[in-house]
């Protein structure tokens, strides 16, 4: 009874580590998908944390993530008439967010962003245009983010 303690108390441990070891490369993602001088001022001016830009739905979405960090600054950004752009810098194709009649945008909107809240919006990818490890830049009404990196999913 005793080593069969042992044998599944080894194998919980496994387990954690692998799921804290995965969380800590998915944090280092995030944080690698803008220069910090970026990510600062973007907490300053529009009080959000670029969190991801990656490919979805095999390659024909583009799903970017991002936390509100101050709701009011991030307010600007969450209007639902504001249509966000996804700019291709090797071209510069726009793309835009795809607005199923039954649905609507695939975007969160919010008149009353809450604080570490994180917010998606999805981008359509037609071709797949966009790879992993292209540049793009993404305009949500005023705010332009140049310079963000698309990762894998």
């Amino acid at each position: 009874m005793n080593s069969f303690f042992n044998i599944n108390m080894f194998n919980s441990l496994k387990v954690l580590l692998l799921c804290f070891s995965m969380q800590l490369m998915q944090t280092a993602t995030a944080t690698e998908i803008l220069p910090d001088t970026t990510q600062n001022e973007l907490k300053q001016q529009w009080g959000i944390q670029v969190m991801s830009l990656r490919q979805s739905a095999a390659g024909y979405m583009l799903d970017f993530r991002y936390k509100v960090l101050d709701p009011i600054k991030a307010k600007k950004i969450l209007d639902r008439t504001i249509k966000p752009q996804l700019i291709v810098s090797s071209s510069g194709n726009h793309l835009q967010v795809p607005a199923p009649s039954k649905i609507g945008p695939l975007r969160q909107s919010s008149r009353e962003p809450r604080s570490d809240t994180t917010y998606f919006i999805f981008f359509a990818n037609p071709g797949r245009q966009v790879q992993i490890g292209d540049e793009v830049s993404i305009q949500i009404g005023k705010l332009e983010i140049a310079g963000l990196k698309v990762s894998s999913s």
